[in-house]
């Protein structure tokens, strides 16, 4: 009886096992982030881009942003990426990007020189409400240093009451516990700012697989 008992015990365990690694780590859903390139993007040689201090929300908001972002971009990007803090910038005078696209060539050479970059990311907080339901808008923008052009784009807007997003957050979620990384609920993921922060920027950075370099 123990003897069968035991070998009863062995088939149950070994299914078990079976079932486990026939699962699949689960899939992030589409980015939720809107993206686009010029057509001559690939042709861009960028070895290392910096990331601007983010406008649009107060410094306590954007420093978040700013650093989740970098994070998130160094994470994915074919290039190293370089968190530029306003410390960093404080003798530089920024300009506001043209209608056009276009930036202030003596305004890009001057960061690009000061720090050796062959572009800059710049970006801009279009929208924040940090209560619930808590809602983030960002837009980024990657200028080539060598034509002063946005060569690419991406933009997101976050709203929590959306069922779309509570879809992506929960797969978000689950992709990170599947990794090994400790992760929140849902519900407390979107009561963070913080969180809600990373995860924006992480679907900001994953619209870069989308956008090809030699």
């Amino acid at each position: 009886m123990k003897f069968s008992s035991a070998l009863a015990y062995l088939a149950l365990a070994t299914a078990a096992v079976g079932c486990q690694s026939t699962q699949t780590e689960p899939e992030l859903l589409p980015p939720l982030a809107r993206t686009r390139a010029s057509d001559d993007f690939a042709t861009y040689n960028l070895r290392r881009v910096g990331i601007l201090p983010l406008s649009g929300a107060p410094l306590e908001r954007t420093g978040e942003l700013h650093k989740s972002l970098g994070f998130e971009l160094a994470r994915r990007a074919p290039f190293e990426v370089v968190e530029l803090g306003a410390t960093d910038l404080a003798e530089l005078q920024l300009d506001q990007p043209h209608a056009r696209g276009r930036y202030t060539p003596q305004t890009i050479l001057a960061i690009a020189r000061r720090f050796r970059l062959d572009g800059i990311f710049v970006g801009t907080v279009t929208h924040l409400q940090s209560f619930a339901p808590q809602s983030l808008g960002l837009q980024l923008e990657l200028v080539a240093v060598e034509t002063g052009l946005v060569v690419w784009s991406s933009s997101i807007d976050l709203d929590t009451s959306e069922l779309r997003v509570r879809d992506s957050l929960e797969a978000y979620q689950a992709g990170r516990v599947a990794g090994g990384d400790s992760a929140d609920d849902v519900q407390v993921l979107m009561l963070s700012p913080a969180s809600l922060a990373r995860f924006a920027a992480g679907e900001i950075a994953r619209t870069l697989d989308t956008a090809e370099q030699p």
